[in-house]
């Protein structure tokens, strides 16, 4: 039995050392997660507005035509995450006067643990850390990701020198451009059909999830702007009425109990015409900049409201 464990050490003790050492590299390698972290580190008091959501608000509102803002938003970000990482730096948020944050067909019916994203979550643990829903063992980059996706992590930063950063200084990501379009007409019945509950289950929790960033800014005299972002015709006409229906009373409702709180419903805006997008649900840079500039005025409306 004693040789036995010492022939198995002698085995796993290689194995052991190169998953770390490949760990090790790859938390090395530069990321948005790290990136956005870094910055709220520094200067999350000097903000004035901060964005926060999901990949419509990532690729659909660049901080660059808005004031004193940051774009804290990620790829499937949930209300969960938003509200850690306001609560993460609830004592720095001394000049925050505005919260903006999208509310959206899929918004209040899932989280990031349930959606195909639900990867995503190691990353608020590693680089934010944040506590998620994961199994310490999933809260690993050997472990969370897939061994190819690892490797090519590895090839394109230490052989290639390029890194997983791709949002702007401001946090806005940038690789969804007019350039490398999609089909509107195809993506839209898919990204639908993707962000269309097959439960109710997360919507109680969502609409108190919600309330509690409500609250949160609240306490603070911090306005928050809720919004449902712009979509294509392919992706509009394709959602189920009952959920849009869902979320829009369930917004209206919050708001008339919120003072501080405002919505605006730019869904179907007719200004967002088709070369804003760049798939049908989620906007390019010409689009971004088109969304950034209507959410400064509506900022500006409210502020002469105050």
């Amino acid at each position: 039995m004693k040789k036995f464990v010492q022939y198995l050490l002698l085995f796993l003790t290689p194995i052991l050392v190169l998953g770390l050492t490949v760990e090790l590299l790859i938390r090395r390698i530069p990321n948005d997660y790290e990136f956005k972290k870094d910055y709220l580190d520094h200067h999350a008091n000097e903000i004035s507005t901060l964005f926060l959501g999901s990949s419509h608000v990532y690729y659909g509102i660049d901080p660059k035509y808005v004031k004193a803002s940051f774009n804290a938003s990620y790829i499937s970000q949930s209300f969960d995450y938003d509200l850690a990482i306001l609560k993460k730096y609830q004592n720095n948020w001394s000049k925050l006067k505005y919260i903006v944050l999208p509310v959206d067909y899929f918004s209040l019916y899932g989280l990031l643990e349930d959606s195909p994203e639900a990867w995503r979550s190691k990353n608020y643990s590693i680089y934010y850390h944040i506590e998620t829903h994961h199994k310490l063992i999933s809260d690993t980059e050997v472990f969370g990701n897939k061994l190819d996706v690892n490797l090519t992590r590895l090839y394109a930063y230490y052989v290639k020198g390029q890194a997983d950063t791709s949002c702007s200084r401001l946090g806005w990501g940038q690789r969804y451009t007019a350039r490398t379009h999609k089909n509107l007409d195809k993506t839209g019945p898919v990204a639908a059909a993707r962000h269309t509950a097959k439960t109710n289950k997360r919507f109680e929790q969502n609409i108190r999830l919600l309330n509690e960033i409500i609250d949160f800014a609240e306490l603070r005299k911090i306005k928050v702007l809720l919004f449902t972002s712009p979509a294509y015709k392919s992706y509009i006409t394709h959602l189920r009425q009952s959920q849009l229906k869902g979320t829009l009373s369930a917004i209206r409702q919050i708001g008339n109990t919120h003072r501080l709180t405002k919505y605006y419903n730019l869904l179907d805006d007719s200004s967002f015409k088709a070369n804003d997008f760049y798939d049908a649900d989620h906007l390019n840079e010409y689009g971004a900049k088109k969304l950034s500039l209507k959410i400064t005025a509506l900022l500006l409306k409210e502020e002469q409201h105050m």
